[in-house]
């Protein structure tokens, strides 16, 4: 199967070098999307990528950090209105519009990438593919017996509702996760994800909580503290895949904490689920 079916419909959504990381970073909000192509002006030829785990980075979980640490001194609103270039991804992985979608399926899986531009024979921009995308396409296919226990991530690494955002973000980028299940006194009380870094940084609600301008005042804050409580939907680990897709569409989320009773066992994404297929 060729991967045109599934783009067919996607508009591609992009920014340019010159584009200030908080424009892109609205553009991916209002788009509600993890990965930006960022093209040149003049071709449209792809030079990289802004995906959210970028975005996570910035935010104090690796080397982009040092945009804002070393460069601006912890200023925000200076490291903030850099351009985009400055913490893209460069030279990123691509696919030719005339990929097949066992391939592209196999790249996501080794390369631990969760989407890529699609690009004609000259490196131009078509549109973007993404596991969410390839799932939706293909989620009538799955066997309805398969069961969430049996492609879920077991005993997941978690996050504690006490840690405070830079410690969440570094410990994200270093396992190249995109999201962590939150945990307080034993219980799980939701989940972050690398989204929501581009939401927390894409509106302006997040200079209502700056008074200095200094990043700390939002890496210091304690996860539980932003985490919606009241929004934390999860899956029994002896429901269906078919199920886990129905909730996380409702949600509009793609990752889902597994319980047995009670007790976190796992949490079952997109990538897990598409393993079905890699069978």
């Amino acid at each position: 199967m060729k991967i045109t079916k599934i783009i067919e419909n996607n508009n591609a959504v992009m920014v340019y070098p010159s584009t200030s990381i908080r424009d892109a970073l609205q553009i991916m909000d209002e788009s509600d999307i993890r990965r930006i192509a960022v093209v040149d002006a003049g071709s449209n030829r792809v030079d990289g990528v802004l995906s959210s785990v970028d975005i996570v980075d910035f935010m104090g979980g690796g080397s982009k950090y040092n945009l804002v640490k070393s460069k601006h001194n912890r200023n925000l609103y200076a490291a903030i209105n850099e351009p985009v270039k400055l913490i893209m991804s460069s030279n990123p992985i691509c696919v030719k519009e005339t990929a097949r979608l066992k391939d592209v399926l196999n790249t996501f899986s080794e390369k631990h990438i969760g989407g890529a531009p699609v690009v004609d024979k000259d490196n131009k921009l078509i549109s973007m593919i993404t596991e969410r995308a390839i799932l939706r396409s293909l989620k009538e296919e799955i066997d309805e017996t398969k069961l969430v226990e049996d492609y879920m991530t077991k005993n997941p690494v978690v996050a504690s509702g006490g840690e405070r955002i830079k410690d969440v973000a570094r410990t994200m980028v270093r396992n190249e996760f995109r999201r962590l299940p939150v945990v307080s006194d034993g219980k799980l009380i939701g989940k972050i994800t690398s989204k929501d870094f581009i939401k927390f940084l894409g509106s302006d609600l997040v200079f209502e909580k700056l008074k200095t301008g200094n990043i700390r005042e939002l890496t210091n804050i304690r996860v539980e503290d932003i985490v919606d409580g009241e929004k934390n939907p999860t899956i029994s680990n002896d429901a269906t895949l078919r199920e886990a897709i129905e909730i996380m569409e409702k949600e509009n989320t793609w990752a889902l904490p597994v319980m047995k009773g009670d007790k976190l066992v796992g949490i079952i994404t997109e990538k897990d689920i598409l393993n079905y297929f890699k069978e």
